[in-house]
């Protein structure tokens, strides 16, 4: 088939699933596709402008397209609409007959692409800049101003992403200088140029004690929306005064007190803004305007004028199904029922929000002019975080009103369950993005925690909120909730002041003391009590413990009452932001550390994966034993890891050998697994776990297995009907107060598809390592203990036993945690 007949193929399959009735209108159809595209009305506008290329293919099959000019704005209208794999198709088709287009229209596609670049990925801004400068090469050939000016207004627009605020004005200052005063471009880029000295004078707000630093955005405001003038683009012209309105907040946001000319100019844009819509009578634009006037009255506390303008903007976007606006004003709609009290109304908007959230959070977390320094959870977690705010809050106030029946008991229980579910959507959303793999909930069959809770079980769930800490204890019966007030950004500071020291290693000489003794005094537990391997504590290592204690107070005993019963042997704590990169178990009451009374396990949502079917005891487990003792790539060497090795081959008494330093590459740990069913995988080696998926690894002698590859070999075991009961990396680190690298850490059974993992939160002394390991082993091997238990057991031993009391301090002991299965 000829090239040029695939290309009309997709923009027929493109435009397959279009069935619209386009108005008839007394005009040619270029002029009624633009119309339309201008009033916002994407979809009809595109489907005039497939007309046009199908009428082109049918007279001239395999002639090269000679509507390029329609397919370009058919990208746009797509980026518009949220498409951009159907706008990069229409692009990229383009972009491969480049050479045979004229230079104008070379140069219109490069600056399409870069604009839906950033739009589809707002990380990918070097891409995009690069497109531009390209496409501003390209622009010069041809003496066209508008053109060369559009380019230019891209390439500011880039550059005020990237916060080079100056670079940016004079990019803007070039284009302006091409383009006369009434020109539509001009204006737009006016507003451009607007945005970016509102966004600098925010910045510089810090260092002016008086809103003189506002007065030039003030007056430069105040001409542009007093001396506003119709454009031709209609759909453009609202969302810009929707922008200057924005603009407004935004300082309004730094001024000790509201400033009533401010104030009155928001209302008059977006008044302006909702009377070009109601002219345009087009759901997609009145649902804009009327959202957004919505917005401004909820800022100014005019509450039932806000919620009949935000029940107009949803009732537009539901004639268009438009989850980006739906969910944008049920969370408004939202937000003023829970201003006025309305609990049960305010939780249904909530719902719907997040409703119609879930199936685009991707889309908002990456695309659009967004600034930069906003991370994934900044953009994706406050409508979470918000509905199990307003679901607990409800909870709390009916709890206090009195819960006499058991129908007001269940439904407080559903309240506190739905709050749970919230953060749960959340944390789903989270792993996604992390592991860049939506397929991480489905991959394994998963089951909900409680199912395996027992009346010996009990599940923490905190939460930690803008203003206060929520505590959810699941027992077999009900879910208990408690609140401490403390704020997030407290909690976080007591976190940092208590992994400060504790994350340090207390002897003097630290890990040179490791890498000058490789011999059993200092590896051998039985050799421990050798004066030479006993270690002195630093008469100020104790400085951890009032941190410790006040978590405690926090985190704990707000539910001590239904902790110390006698009957809760294991806690299964689901931790939350900072929280996950708490290793709980240094916990301290002011007598004893949180694992001696608890066996804990962590999990990064109420989710495990099913256990295998087949109940092989622990003690029979099948290992394979792998790690590096000596220094690679850079990284120091792990002398007693040969020992953990050799200990744990005597203790299992494989059928085979263990991979150890130049038998442990990345070849042969394959070929071990595809030929050989194991329940255990032990990797004694360097693993990093870093906010950044692309720089989390565990070592080999050979090179490095990413997450995505342990994932692959993980796989190969479930395929083979013998899924990985334990993967244990003895020797991880993440890095000091990163939650996202503490989830990476967290999530990692999930993502690996094995029922439990083995880790530490930070990689321990290597003369201390061996002791928890193989103590935690053995316990395992004599069959009376589940994984949790077994590791608690080990670490009460390093607390307790005199044998071990060089390691004593929790730097030691702490790190390690039972991830995912505790069974």
């Amino acid at each position: 088939m000829n090239k040029f007949r695939r290309f009309y193929k997709l923009l027929a399959l493109l435009l397959v699933s279009f069935v619209l009735t386009v108005p008839a209108l007394a005009m040619d159809v270029s002029t009624q596709a633009e119309r339309l595209f201008y009033q916002g009305q994407f979809e009809q506008a595109l489907l005039l402008w497939q007309q046009q290329c199908s009428a082109e293919q049918a007279s001239q099959p395999d002639a090269p397209p000679q509507c390029v000019p329609q397919l370009i704005k058919m990208a746009m209208a797509y980026r518009h609409l949220g498409a951009y794999g159907s706008a990069s198709d229409l692009l990229t088709a383009l972009q491969d007959h480049l050479p045979s287009l004229p230079v104008n229209q070379q140069a219109e596609v490069l600056n399409e692409l870069s604009k839906l670049t950033i739009s589809s990925d707002a990380n990918d801004l070097a891409k995009a800049a690069a497109l531009a400068d390209q496409a501003y090469k390209v622009a010069k050939q041809v003496k066209e101003p508008q053109l060369l000016a559009e380019v230019l207004n891209q390439q500011g627009n880039l550059l005020s992403i990237a916060l080079q605020y100056e670079k940016a004005k004079k990019i803007y200052q070039r284009a302006l200088a091409m383009l006369s005063s009434d020109d539509e471009l001009h204006k737009k880029i006016e507003v451009n140029q607007l945005r970016l000295k509102v966004a600098e004078d925010v910045e510089n707000a810090w260092q002016y004690s008086d809103e003189s630093l506002f007065a030039d955005s003030t007056a430069w405001l105040t001409r542009l929306i007093q001396q506003w003038q119709p454009w031709q683009d209609k759909f453009s012209e609202i969302l810009a005064l929707i922008s200057l309105s924005e603009q407004i907040q935004k300082l309004q946001d730094h001024l000790d007190s509201p400033n009533a000319a401010l104030k009155q100019l928001a209302y008059q844009a977006l008044h302006k803004a909702v009377s070009i819509a109601e002219e345009l009578k087009q759901a997609r634009a009145l649902s804009y305007a009327y959202g957004h006037l919505g917005a401004l009255y909820e800022h100014s506390k005019q509450y039932k004028s806000a919620l009949y303008l935000t029940r107009q903007a949803v009732f537009a976007a539901q004639q268009i199904q438009e989850k980006k606006l739906l969910y944008q004003w049920q969370w408004q709609s939202g937000r003023i029922f829970w201003v006025l009290n309305d609990y049960p109304q305010a939780i249904e908007a909530y719902q719907q929000a997040v409703a119609n959230f879930n199936p685009i959070q991707r889309q908002v977390a990456t695309t659009g002019y967004c600034h930069l320094s906003q991370s994934f959870r900044e953009r994706i977690a406050p409508i979470y975080f918000e509905l199990a705010d307003l679901l607990l809050k409800y909870a709390t106030v009916l709890k206090t009103e009195g819960l006499s029946n058991d129908k007001q008991r269940n439904y407080h229980q559903h309240l506190l369950s739905q709050a749970r579910d919230a953060i749960e959507q959340f944390k789903t959303v989270e792993l996604q993005n992390y592991y860049q793999d939506d397929c991480i909930a489905m991959q394994t069959k998963c089951n909900a925690i409680d199912e395996y809770l027992d009346e010996h079980t009990a599940i923490l769930y905190p939460i930690p909120l803008t203003d206060r800490l929520e505590l959810l204890l699941t027992l077999k019966d009900e879910i208990v909730q408690a609140t401490v007030p403390v704020t997030n950004s407290r909690l976080r500071e007591e976190v940092a002041l208590f992994l400060l020291p504790l994350r340090q290693n207390p002897t003097p000489m630290g890990r040179a003391y490791t890498t000058q003794r490789t011999d059993n005094s200092v590896c051998s537990p039985a050799l421990r009590g050798n004066p030479q391997a006993v270690r002195t504590t630093p008469t100020d290592s104790e400085r951890y413990f009032k941190s410790a204690e006040q978590l405690h107070q926090w985190l704990i005993e707000p539910l001590s009452s239904y902790l110390q019963t006698g009957k809760i042997q294991t806690l299964v704590i689901v931790a939350e932001g900072v929280l996950r990169t708490l290793p709980f178990a240094a916990l301290y009451d002011g007598q004893q550390y949180l694992i001696e009374k608890y066996a804990l396990s962590v999990s990064p949502r109420l989710c495990l994966q099913q256990p295998s079917m087949t109940h092989k005891p622990l003690s029979e487990f099948n290992i394979l034993l792998a790690g590096l003792s000596e220094e690679v790539q850079g990284f120091s060497a792990l002398p007693c890891a040969a020992y953990e090795i050799n200990s744990l081959d005597k203790l299992y008494q494989p059928d085979h050998n263990p991979l150890l330093d130049k038998d442990f590459t990345l070849s042969r740990l394959d070929q071990e697994i595809r030929h050989q069913q194991y329940d255990i995988v032990h990797l004694a080696s360097h693993g990093q776990f870093k906010a950044n998926l692309d720089n989390t690894f565990i070592l080999t002698y050979d090179g490095r297995i990413s997450l995505n590859h342990l994932e692959e070999l993980m796989t190969l075991s479930t395929i083979q009907n013998s899924p990985v009961e334990l993967l244990t990396l003895s020797a991880c680190e993440t890095a000091v107060g990163d939650d996202q690298a503490a989830l990476g850490l967290a999530g990692v059974a999930l993502k690996a598809g094995v029922k439990t993992a083995l880790a530490s939160l930070w990689q321990v002394d290597d003369e201390a390592t061996p002791a928890v390991v193989i103590e935690f082993y053995r316990h395992l091997r004599e069959g009376k203990y589940n994984k949790a238990q077994a590791l608690q057991e080990a670490q009460r031993l390093m607390i307790r036993n005199p044998t071990y009391q060089a390691y004593k301090h929790p730097y030691f002991w702490a790190a390690f945690l039972m991830i995912g299965h505790w069974l």
